[in-house]
Order: C-alpha cells, then sequence, then structure tokens
C-alpha cells in the first residue's frame, strides 16, 4: 500500500513539474526575454560509438560571461544569487538537435527534462579529445567535448566527487548547501592529495593516458561548477556523471545513490570491455556497499576499491566497511578503508597500478593539504 501511494505521488509530482514548466515557457516566449541555448555536457565513449549529453534551456540573450563580469571578489548575496540560478533553469521538451560528428549528422530529440543522452554509432573520432557540434532548429549551436578512451588503456579510475576529491558535506543537508550556495567555487579545497594521486593513477608508465570518470548523485546543475573547480585544482579532466534533481525514476527527489552509481558503472564496464576499473569513493555513503557489489558481479574487471574516511567517522560504520572490505579482498579484488590520498599511492604502487616514482609527490601533496586546511580551520 505504501508503495503504491509512493507511486502515485511521483507520477501527480511528475504531471505538476510539467505543467508548471510549460507555463513558464509560454510566458518567457511570450516576452522574448530569452532564447533557446544549448548547454553541453561531456561525451565520452570509444572509436565505436560515443554517448553525448547536453540540455536544451531557455537562457537570456544579453548573458554576460562569468569571465567578463568585473574583477575582484564577490559578496555572499552576489555568490548565493549566481549559485541559486543554476537550479532555476527552464528546460525545452522535446526539442530537437542535430549532432555533428566526422561520420555524419544524426538527428535527436530532448527528453521531457530537455536533457539529450544520445549514442552515435561509428562517429568517426580518434582516440583522444575530440569535438561534436549540437545544433538546434534555430541554428544555435555549440561544441561538446568528447573523450574517446584509447584502445590500448589497461585500466579507467571511477571516482564519486562528494566527499571523495572535494568536501561537500552531501550528507549533511546545511554543510552541503554552505557549500554549494555561498561558497565561490576558487575557495574550495580539494581533500588533500587527491589531485596528486589522480594525476598519478591515469598516467602509468606505458605511456598510454588511462581515461578518468566523476560519478556523483549531484545534480547536472552543477556540471559547470564542477568543471571549473576541476580545472582550478589540477584534477585530470573526465566525464562528469551526474543525475537530475526532482520527481522521476520512481521518487519524488531523485534517483537512489545505489541505483544511479551501479548503473554508470556497469554502463563503462560495458562500453569498455577491455578495461580494468579503480573505484575511488567516501564510506560517508554508501559508496562501500555499491563498490562491493559491482566488484563481486565483476572480480575479473575490478583492479582495486579504496574508500576514504571522512573526518569524525563513525567507529561502527568503520567495523562494517572493514568487513565489507575483507569479503571483497577476499574475492581477490583489494578492497581498503583509509584515510589519505598516501595510502592510496603507496597500495596501488604496490599492484602496478601507479609508478612507485609518484609516491613522493602525492605524500608531499597530502601533508601540503592537510597543513593548509588546519591553518583554514584555525583561523
Amino acid at each position: 500500500m505504501r508503495a503504491q501511494v509512493k507511486a502515485a505521488l511521483v507520477r501527480a509530482a511528475v504531471a505538476a513539474e510539467r505543467v508548471l514548466g510549460r507555463l513558464v515557457i509560454i510566458v518567457v516566449v511570450l516576452r522574448g526575454r530569452r532564447r533557446p541555448l544549448v548547454l553541453p555536457f561531456i561525451g565520452h565513449g570509444s572509436t565505436e560509438r560515443v554517448r553525448i549529453g547536453a540540455r536544451v534551456a531557455m537562457g537570456h540573450p544579453d548573458a554576460v560571461p562569468d569571465d567578463d563580469l568585473a574583477p575582484g571578489p564577490r559578496s555572499r548575496r552576489q555568490v548565493f544569487l549566481s549559485s541559486l540560478s543554476r537550479f532555476f533553469t527552464i528546460e525545452l521538451p522535446g526539442a530537437r538537435v542535430a549532432i555533428r560528428t566526422p561520420a555524419g549528422v544524426e538527428h535527436v530529440r530532448a527528453d521531457s527534462e530537455g536533457y539529450v543522452d544520445a549514442v552515435v554509432e561509428r562517429p568517426g573520432l580518434e582516440p583522444g579529445w575530440q569535438e561534436a557540434e549540437l545544433t538546434l532548429e534555430d541554428g544555435t549551436a555549440t561544441r561538446a567535448t568528447v573523450l574517446v578512451v584509447d584502445p590500448d588503456a589497461d585500466v579507467a579510475l571511477v571516482s564519486d566527487v562528494d566527499d571523495t576529491i572535494l568536501e561537500t558535506g552531501l550528507t549533511r543537508g546545511l554543510a552541503f548547501l554552505r557549500a554549494t550556495l555561498l561558497t565561490e567555487t576558487a575557495d574550495r579545497a580539494p581533500l588533500p592529495g587527491s589531485a596528486a594521486l589522480y594525476r598519478a593513477l591515469v598516467s602509468p608508465p606505458s605511456g598510454v593516458c588511462r581515461p578518468v570518470f566523476y560519478v556523483s548523485t549531484s545534480p547536472w546543475n552543477l556540471h559547470g561548477t564542477l568543471l571549473e573547480f576541476i580545472a582550478l585544482r589540477a584534477f585530470p579532466l573526465g566525464p562528469l556523471l551526474l543525475t537530475d534533481w526532482g520527481p522521476g525514476h520512481g521518487n519524488l527527489f531523485r534517483i537512489g545513490a545505489r541505483e544511479h552509481k551501479t548503473g554508470l558503472i556497469t554502463r563503462i564496464l560495458d562500453e569498455h570491455p577491455g578495461l580494468g576499473l579503480v573505484l575511488v569513493g567516501d564510506t560517508g555513503q554508501l559508496d562501500p556497499e555499491i563498490y562491493a557489489a559491482v566488484a563481486e558481479a565483476h572480480p575479473e574487471r575490478i583492479r582495486a576499491v579504496y574508500v576514504r574516511r571522512p573526518p569524525g567517522w563513525n567507529p561502527r560504520r568503520d567495523a562494517d566497511v572493514r568487513a565489507l572490505a575483507e569479503r571483497v579482498t577476499a574475492l581477490g579484488v583489494p578492497m581498503l578503508a583509509v584515510d589519505d590520498s598516501t595510502e592510496i599511492a603507496e597500495h596501488a604502487a604496490s599492484i602496478g597500478l601507479l609508478d612507485p616514482a609518484d609516491i613522493q609527490a602525492v605524500r608531499v601533496a597530502t601533508t601540503e593539504g592537510t597543513v593548509a586546511g588546519a591553518v583554514e580551520a584555525a583561523s
């Protein structure tokens, strides 16, 4: 009975959201204050097929890029309003989009939320970072960056984002809102040593660059912000695989972390059958359980699992994660709960995933980041 009530509430919320969205679009179009825009996400795939994503929305025709704004620090109010605006978008459901690659043009439609999620077969793209053009019916065009995984790559890094490469407090509501809405991207520090660790993991001695996929339950609205953070903090660039917040997928708020992350990791395994995966997350959410289930289902494909303990970790939770790690390790997939990036680097080097010469750089970056964080916390 409870499940039936929940399903009915979700259906009602989805219907209400669609009606309200269409009314807003009508008002905006009548006022003539906005025009359609294509907001591209980082695409990814192989030489055989690539997945290209975007969102079609209404934007201000006279919008000023952030780079052109007046220099200097912004007030907390300005940061808040800028951050909040990312969540108040006007999507265009069903918009027609033409995707052009060297192999030709493919026409697709955005879904009911304005999202484009297209698979292009035999796109004619060489391994490495490439581009595809996305064009609306009115001629509005943009270019999407696409990572074509090198067929000679042996391993891919799959990383959580929240509380794994930066502290977001996703499991603590007020902390998450403060970090997301009131903090400049440039002021958000990475977890100590994580950027150096990731650079070392994706640059093996063989010279064939390994891809990295960032998997998170953060909303697509934060795609640009997270990309900015990755660039500012010198993390290796990779596709951001996020989710939509709002009614749908059988939920009133968002798809569950287990379903979202398990589905994405399984898809990466299916789309790149030659890749082993290194999974990195944290113990604050369900990453240990999700990664353990994937490792148990595909022990021959998972090279290692690393989960970070967040500050102030719960001893009971730690005991549960250790028991889970022992079970997974017994299958031949090393799984470790760690306190810092150096522990990951040392273990990864011991099993051939990382050049031992890179351990010192990770150790130095971890120490410097820890000291800087302590100084900031004390000030």
